[in-house]
């Protein structure tokens, strides 16, 4: 039998305050990206040899930065979903096998 103890309550608010910081910084994210993408418009480093050099490597590497930060927040989202249904789970669980316990062997 293993001693960890799970503060049900916690866990729950633990898992949902994970998805509610993911979805903050996706919302972040989006709109730094926006104004990221706006401000980057016309390109502000010139159109001189060395401006036109930096534009034709910025664009692909400002969207990869871009969708690898909402990808992040989205996943950190998704992790607080998970854990939140895994708490309830977890707890349907043992509800469950006290209930099958209880029946066997009343107390």
């Amino acid at each position: 039998m293993s001693d960890v103890r799970v503060e049900v309550a916690r866990a729950g608010r633990a898992a949902h305050d994970l998805a509610d910081a993911g979805a903050e910084l996706l919302g972040r994210a989006r709109a730094a990206g926006t104004r990221i993408q706006a401000l980057s418009a016309a390109p502000p480093w010139g159109a001189d040899e060395i401006g036109a050099a930096f534009e034709a490597r910025y664009r692909a590497v400002e969207a990869r930065v871009l969708a690898a930060t909402e990808d992040l927040g989205a996943q950190v989202e998704d992790l607080g979903v998970s854990a939140t249904v895994a708490v309830r789970r977890v707890t349907a669980t043992d509800d469950a096998n006290d209930a099958l316990i209880q029946g066997a062997w009343p107390v």
